[in-house]
């Protein structure tokens, strides 16, 4: 079942399900509302790309189908209300809740899916439904939520009819477009019959959605330019590999020379000013790109050898940590009721999010974090939520050790310590980050196909108890976190 709670301007999640495309008439959405709703007359909007659907509620109804023109990718859901006995204008809204419609193994034609009435075809047929209870079209539409003169309402319709038209323009392309296939297909066999048979014709877009990608074609095409940079990194990663021996023995460390927490955050400064720099380089490779190659190959050597040394000091027992996460066949065991997630099926423990996602803390990788494609399609998002409260002061750093696929902008989010647990912590702590009372921490992903220690300063932190959260991305990003801990100052 999919269910809702509408409260005010927000909608929560109660229950969920995953949604496969090209359903008719099946999918089912509920609704619960609070008692500010109840008096209105509703109306459910989804709206992918370009289009929008409507699907009236009414007063007393709880309940919508899912439209079938929806295709797989991300949908967006909200609400709209009028208050018709009202004697001013009254229209009650909600934020945008985002659906994720997966592609189905359903083979058939798209013109085959039945419209979705407009807004108007199903206020008349609520009118129909009312019988013959004497009152005008126009009485009706003001009970219905319309607000204006009998005029504007003769006008409006015109309007609705021209909203209509562009829908009424895509059914016979659509119709057309059956033809249009076949000989587009059968040209390489000649025979219309082998142009049928030949389905593999289909657009490398299709192709895309049906293998996981979410979004439009211009966000698919985006995406292509995304990946080509993301290839580049990898290119220039593989002579390093080739390269490996002199490079190990480069690597070793003299830790005679770097004895106390001073020689540490200046290893690590010098960490992170390479860091910065061959970045700048990345950044900046156009048509320089096989120039540059061999610099940025120092570069990374060089943040590879600095990063050895500080693994090694951070054993130095002279420098504390307090450990939010680590990886580890024990993972599940010590944080599985410690850290929650949030995502699109709402909030879940670690050991029963990993159930579900089988790959996101699993053997495979050590039991690490792993915001990854094969359980969350492209561009999934998921909430990390850390139960265990934190005493931090501003001489304190965040440190992370993580592998990531591309450089990206990032943020983590400190929020004050409750008397909440569990899930209701869990939840405290979301929207504490989305209602903006978290202190963010702007922080950077840097790109490493091996695991790298980066540290972040807490200097403008408050001191006191917080409980950590961030988030991660399976699009060309899909960092994979080892440990997170807090370094005592």
């Amino acid at each position: 079942m999919i269910k809702y709670l509408v409260k005010g301007q927000n909608i929560e999640t109660l229950e969920h399900e995953i949604i496969a495309a090209d359903q008719i008439a099946f999918v089912k959405i509920h609704f619960v509302f609070d008692n500010s709703w109840k008096p209105l007359h509703k109306v459910v909007q989804f709206s992918q790309d370009e289009f929008t659907y409507n699907r009236v509620i009414g007063f007393d109804d709880t309940s919508c189908l899912l439209p079938a023109e929806l295709t797989p990718g991300a949908v967006k859901m909200s609400l709209f209300g009028y208050d018709a006995a009202s004697t001013e204008t009254v229209r009650a809204t909600t934020i945008v809740k985002t659906l994720n419609i997966r592609p189905s193994g359903f083979d058939g034609e798209r013109c085959n899916v039945p419209p979705t009435p407009d807004l108007y075809q199903q206020l008349l047929q609520k009118i129909s439904e009312k019988g013959g209870n004497g009152k005008s079209a126009f009485e009706i539409a003001v009970e219905n939520g319309f607000v204006g003169t009998e005029a504007d309402w003769l006008e409006s319709l015109k309007g609705a009819d021209g909203a209509v038209g562009p829908q009424g323009e895509q059914g016979p392309p659509g119709a057309d477009g059956q033809p249009g296939k076949n000989g587009e297909q059968g040209s390489p066999g000649v025979d219309g019959r082998d142009g049928l048979d030949g389905t593999n014709g289909k657009s490398a877009f299709e192709i895309a959605v049906e293998n996981g990608f979410v979004g439009s074609e211009t966000e698919w095409l985006e995406s292509l330019k995304g990946k080509d940079g993301a290839d580049g990194k990898d290119g220039a990663v593989g002579p390093q590999g080739e390269q490996g021996p002199p490079g190990k023995d480069g690597v070793t460390p003299d830790m005679s020379e770097y004895s106390t927490k001073a020689d540490y955050e200046d290893l690590q400064r010098k960490l992170q000013s390479l860091q910065d720099s061959a970045m700048d380089y990345i950044l900046g490779l156009t048509n320089r790109c096989d120039s540059l190659n061999s610099s940025i190959q120092e570069k990374e050597e060089e943040i590879l050898n600095l990063e050895t040394r500080i693994i090694a000091l951070e054993n130095h027992s002279g420098i504390e940590y307090i450990t939010v996460f680590s990886s580890g066949s024990d993972a599940l065991q010590k944080y599985g009721e410690s850290i929650y997630t949030y995502y699109n099926d709402g909030y879940r423990s670690l050991a029963g999010f990993s159930e579900s996602y089988p790959h996101f803390c699993c053997s495979e990788n050590d039991y690490a974090l792993y915001f990854n494609q094969t359980d969350f399609s492209w561009a999934g998002t998921v909430f990390v939520l850390c139960l265990t409260p934190v005493s931090l002061t501003s001489s304190m750093n965040l440190i992370l050790r993580y592998t990531v696929g591309v450089s990206q902008d990032a943020e983590f989010y400190l929020v004050r310590k409750t008397d909440k647990t569990g899930s209701a912590l869990a939840r405290y702590i979301y929207e504490e980050v989305q209602a903006g009372n978290a202190v963010t921490l702007q922080f950077k992903w840097l790109y490493s196909d091996t695991y790298i220690s980066v540290m972040q300063s807490l200097e403008n932190v408050p001191d006191g108890e917080y409980y950590l959260a961030f988030k991660g991305t399976s699009d060309n990003s899909h960092p994979m976190v080892e440990s997170i801990k807090f370094m005592k100052g």
